[in-house]
């Protein structure tokens, strides 16, 4: 497969980010989390803000420096999470910062960090999917964490507010 066309660059006070090196087409592959997982206490706390959740209490490390490493944050996010990878949400111009909606990919309900997306529909917060608004669940319909999908099935005109049962010992891979 090939690889879609980006770079890490400063992303300002969110530190650094991801950024379309040439235009992108919506459904556009632009990262990969693959690896193997881990349960969240094997994984050292410092590095809990960079794991990708993909099961509960089960985590990929993304290489360090590479690409997942990198990706942020945004309540209107142009990537969305696509089986175990990202992929762009619409047309994504060169030079824009790509950031995906990190609710998409965690349930844990502990999970809360300060949003400073800066966008216009900005939720201040971000916490766990099923504390996402009903229409916000419906708008990302099936482009969650597999997981998520899991506890959440999507149904048309339908978003259920939490999992059918509490699954084990959770944590929070992206907690402040």
């Amino acid at each position: 497969m090939r690889r879609a066309p980006v770079f890490i660059g400063d992303a300002g006070p969110k530190g650094k980010g991801v950024f379309a090196a040439a235009p992108m087409r919506r459904s556009t592959r632009v990262a990969s989390f693959r690896g193997r997982p881990r349960w969240i206490w094997e994984i050292p706390e410092a590095i809990w803000p960079y794991t990708v959740q993909v099961d509960y209490d089960r985590y990929v490390i993304p290489r360090k420096g590479g690409v997942v490493w990198f990706f942020n944050h945004s309540c209107e996010p142009n990537c969305v999470i696509s089986g175990d990878g990202i992929k762009t949400e619409r047309n994504v111009e060169r030079g824009e910062e790509l950031t995906f909606d990190y609710s998409t990919d965690v349930d844990w309900p502990g999970f809360a960090m300060k949003c400073s997306c800066g966008s216009r529909s900005c939720r201040g917060v971000v916490r766990a999917y099923r504390f996402l608004p009903p229409e916000l669940k419906l708008r990302y319909g099936n482009r969650v964490a597999p997981f998520i999908l899991k506890e959440y099935p999507q149904k048309q005109g339908a978003a259920r507010s939490g999992p059918a049962a509490p699954a084990g010992r959770r944590a929070a891979p992206r907690s402040p």
